[in-house]
């Protein structure tokens, strides 16, 4: 591998991961306008107006483009995957990097994740403490659905704390390693 070859395989992951993250946004917004292009439908069916018509063929025509740049970044992706796959073995300081920037990456994940809980508690708290919300009023179906929702949104709570603590984990995992490849740290095993 040669130093501009290993110069740019840390970009491209990081590119890579990037365009990956995007791409998953896409998938939920492409979701999102799908149930609006439904729901559309659904109230507008019979409808002759033209800018419910429009409406319907500028939906549909947001999900066929949205469809296509989906299908594009994932060729382009899997594309510079197996471009990687054909390289070179690379270089300890090579390998360093990469580790590098998958923990950079993974602690960014860590915070970003770890802001959650607290959010969703503070929404669950506020969801209880509404006038209506009485969990213990099992004979009112919107109090059993505030009760069970608050439920739900706890135990999500739960599930990503857990999930920083393992992104955490891993951070630390591969500091520890990396660490020991380039000497900073006692090598473990």
């Amino acid at each position: 591998m040669t130093v501009s070859e290993a110069s740019s395989v840390v970009p491209a992951a990081s590119a890579i991961w990037a365009v990956e993250q995007v791409t998953g946004e896409l998938r939920e917004t492409y979701l999102a306008v799908a149930a609006a292009a439904v729901l559309l439908e659904r109230t507008g069916a019979g409808c002759t107006h033209p800018a419910i018509r429009l409406a319907r063929r500028s939906g549909e025509d947001a999900l066929d483009l949205a469809g296509d740049a989906e299908r594009q970044l994932s060729d382009g992706v899997r594309r510079l995957r197996a471009e990687a796959g054909h390289q070179d073995p690379a270089t300890i300081c090579d390998l360093i990097e990469v580790l590098d920037t998958a923990r950079d990456q993974l602690d960014a994940a860590a915070a970003r994740i770890g802001q959650l809980p607290a959010r969703i508690t503070a929404a669950g708290q506020q969801l209880l403490n509404t006038d209506r919300a009485d969990p213990t009023d099992r004979a009112n179906p919107a109090d059993q659905a505030t009760a069970t929702a608050a439920g739900q949104w706890n135990r999500a709570a739960e599930q990503l704390d857990l999930m920083a603590a393992s992104l955490a984990s891993a951070v630390a995992a591969l500091s520890s390693y990396a660490g020991g490849l380039s000497g900073a740290e006692p090598a473990t095993t």
